[in-house]
């Protein structure tokens, strides 16, 4: 498949983009992915790939200069396993985790999907590529596969493992004659020209090396030796052996350590251990060494650089004269995202999800374009903390974050200092019963208008806690008896009136107002305007008008005029009903088959919802239209397990934390005020190799926005959605308007509020 135009071309209005105002176009997509914890390298004639755990970057040797590589410019997949250069078709092949491959050459992306779309009983994951003339060969994790690099098509696959089976392989070499694998269960080695190498027969494991069962990883053929390593199983560290001819023995240079890799480029043989990269030449001696963290490929250029890819610290120069330089392209510290916040346009991220449950990977913020971590490795009072899944962002000062876990407390954040961990020994939180001191379940967190910090944790009887802006603590006690040990709490949301709406997420929504002495409080059971009972709840929000939105395992559910919901007898939310398009007269409710992981309202009171299984769907107002479906296979989006979402009321941009990493898109709505702003047009002028949208911005909320020629003729008319406006250059019929300047009228439904602003059109 050719390189995708359309991404592309909103990649490069990106890169042109004037630096006046430091957003995207709208309808671009941006990626926001880890780019330290580097994997592979491949030196591409002037410019050194590297593919990392979120994605693929680029140095130009010649000028430094950094470019990504992603779905948005027009990969096919994410989750990058193992690239590799062909020197002689001029191909970079890239290899997914998924078993997906692209290959780039002649500035286009050819994508082989083969292997990601059979059905196998095994791991697809491709873990190396050994290059022998026009075929590419894959180490898989069920054998190995041959792909034609000129035709762009696999050939052949192998399995020999017992009886023809699969057999996990983790790297491949070769001497000229034979292939050798390295698997799981030893060292397998065939003949090339073999009759029929798919004939498991025709592969046969190594047996005279020691431990010759046992697995093995890299391997590489080097000064006409084979290399290679395992775990010795009598000193619990790796083993580097060698293979020469009848001679096996632990190479001389071994060290009592754990290697990451083996590897030979440009004749130079490099060694990749827990905290050191080491390079040698052909006599075997070592001409260099990097000190760096987690080292997992390392090449000598054809300049005689050192780069060394780290797990920890990105991508590595080390120049013969004894300088060095490290590449990062800007990014969070992990992939892994969970609850989204923001505050203007700050943007907080939780890492922790279901899947980071158990790891330490803190909270990341997006502030004026430039990402911070916090986690154990800049600050150690997070050492014991896991999965940080909350985050609430302090309206009174927004410098104060609090971040809440599903083990371990509620981190406080001030002025981008980490200053306290809250848990048994220093605030009145409980743990759960049963469970160690100290496992603190939070989730849910929310901040009132007065600044003081609502938490709720989860299978304790009182679980909702205040935090006062003084410091004191504060637990709410109530009548009801849902809550303990045995029943879960979700997301707590305090609404424009005050009410606290808290998910009990298989019981149903606990709603309170706690603003006098005498806590008024209901508890409800999630039920549509048919009395379908829905007892799976997993997010809630407030749209503009004050609606409540809750996401469940069958759609979501709204409630009209929640003010009364205290005082109501009966309450009954509602399932919006979408008319079939197939004449039948019949309805179905909005996204009923999903479950709904997030939503959140843009700037023109449309909803956003983030499911689990089928991307993201931006709704009208009312719910009733679909603007927007994005999935993984349609767009950018990583996964359409979407577990959060975000908008920047100020600019449109909207946030998606995916099972993959967390992505965003321009979108067309931003929130207006009740007055104009500082209302401008951009671009302005709009040059002639510009065909991107031309944007009204600052407006005062849902403005109708009128464009004509200096003659006063009307060109163009539309609705704002919130305080933004969007034009595509055409006129009603639908052609470019000429070069000319033009005046754009912006008013309000009975004309008292107004503004006029004009920009000028080069054809």
């Amino acid at each position: 498949m050719a390189f995708r135009a359309y991404y592309l071309r909103l990649f490069i209005i990106f890169l042109t983009w004037p630096v006046l105002h430091s957003q995207i176009p709208n309808g671009a997509w941006r990626d926001h992915l880890p780019y330290s914890r580097a994997k592979h390298i491949a030196e591409v004639e002037d410019k050194i790939f590297c593919s990392t755990n979120g994605g693929l970057f680029s140095v130009d040797k010649r000028d430094n200069n950094i470019q990504k590589y992603t779905k948005i410019e027009g990969l096919s997949d994410v989750e990058i396993s193992v690239i590799e250069y062909d020197n002689s078709s001029k191909t970079l092949i890239i290899a997914y985790t998924n078993g997906n491959i692209d290959l780039i050459r002649n500035d286009s992306i050819i994508n082989v999907p083969g292997i990601k779309l059979k059905l196998l009983q095994s791991e697809k994951i491709i873990n190396s590529i050994l290059i022998s003339g026009n075929i590419a060969y894959l180490a898989c994790g069920f054998g190995v596969v041959g792909l034609n690099i000129d035709k762009a098509e696999i050939k052949d696959s192998y399995l020999f493992g017992d009886n023809g089976s699969y057999i996990y392989v983790n790297d491949l070499a070769s001497d000229g004659d034979y292939i050798y694998a390295t698997t799981r269960q030893g060292i397998y080695k065939a003949y090339l020209q073999s009759p029929n190498l798919v004939d498991y027969s025709y592969w046969n494991r190594m047996d005279t090396i020691s431990f010759y069962d046992n697995e093995f990883k890299s391997i590489v053929w080097y000064n006409n030796k084979l290399f290679t390593y395992y775990r010795n199983p009598s000193t619990n560290f790796d083993d580097i052996i060698v293979v020469d001819g009848e001679n096996r023995e632990v190479w001389q240079h071994d060290f009592n350590t754990y290697y990451k890799s083996i590897s030979v480029h440009n004749g130079y043989l490099s060694v990749c251990s827990d905290y050191k990269n080491y390079f040698y030449n052909t006599a075997e001696e070592r001409i260099g060494e990097v000190g760096v963290l987690y080292p997992m490929h390392g090449i000598i250029d054809s300049d005689n650089n050192l780069w060394t890819a780290s797990n920890e610290d990105g991508l590595s120069k080390n120049q013969v004269s004894g300088g060095r330089s490290v590449y990062v392209p800007d990014g969070p510290a992990y992939r892994d995202v969970g609850h989204l916040s923001m505050t203007g346009r700050d943007l907080w991220v939780a890492a922790g999800n279901e899947a980071s449950k158990y790891k330490r990977r803190g909270v990341y913020s997006f502030i004026d374009g430039k990402w911070e971590s916090y986690n154990h490795n800049n600050f150690p009072i997070l050492d014991s903390v896991l999965n940080i899944s909350k985050i609430a962002i302090d309206p009174v000062q927004k410098n104060h974050i609090l971040g809440g876990s599903n083990g371990y407390g509620i981190v406080e954040i001030l002025d981008g200092e980490v200053i306290n961990l809250f848990d048994h020994t220093n605030s009145i939180l409980r743990n759960i019963e049963g469970y160690d001191k100290g496992y603190i379940w939070v989730n849910g967190l929310d901040f009132d208008d007065q600044g003081k910090l609502y938490a709720v944790v989860s299978n304790i009887e009182d679980p909702v806690y205040i935090l006062h802006p003084d410091g004191k603590w504060e637990n709410l006690s109530f009548d009801s008896d849902i809550f303990g040990f045995d029943n879960e709490t979700g997301e707590l949301l305090i609404t424009s009136n005050g009410y606290k709406w808290l998910l009990a997420t298989r019981k149903g929504i606990f709603i309170f107002d706690d603003s006098n002495d005498a806590i008024r409080e209901r508890m409800i059971t999630v039920s549509n305007q048919e009395g379908d009972i829905i007892d799976r709840l997993y997010s809630i929000t407030e749209d503009l008008e004050g609606n409540i939105w809750v996401g469940t395992n069958k759609g979501p559910v709204v409630y009209y005029n929640p003010v009364s919901v205290l005082d109501d007898e009966t309450i009954t939310g509602y399932q919006v009903k979408i008319a079939r398009k197939d004449d039948s007269g019949l309805a179905d409710f909005l996204l009923d088959n999903e479950k709904i992981n997030d939503i959140a309202i843009d700037g023109a009171n449309r909803k956003w919802f983030a499911t689990e299984n089928s991307g993201v769907f931006l709704m009208s107002e009312d719910g009733k239209e679909e603007v927007h479906h994005f999935t993984s296979e349609n767009s950018p989006l990583f996964s359409n397990n979407v577990l959060s979402i975000s908008v920047d009321h100020t600019s449109g941009e909207v946030f998606f934390g995916t099972g993959k990493g967390l992505i965003s898109f321009m979108g067309h709505a931003t929130k207006g005020g009740n007055d104009f702003g500082n209302v401008y047009v951009y671009p302005n002028p709009v040059r002639e190799d510009y065909h991107g949208d031309i944007t009204v911005t600052e407006l005062a909320a849902n403005v109708n926005v009128k464009i004509t020629d200096v003659s006063g003729n009307l060109v163009y008319e539309t609705q704002a959605l919130g305080g933004q406006a969007v034009w595509d250059g055409n006129n009603f019929a639908g052609d470019r308007v000429n070069t000319g300047v033009y005046l754009v009228f912006c008013s309000n439904d009975d004309g008292s509020k107004t503004f006029v602003t004009k920009l000028l059109f080069i054809h």
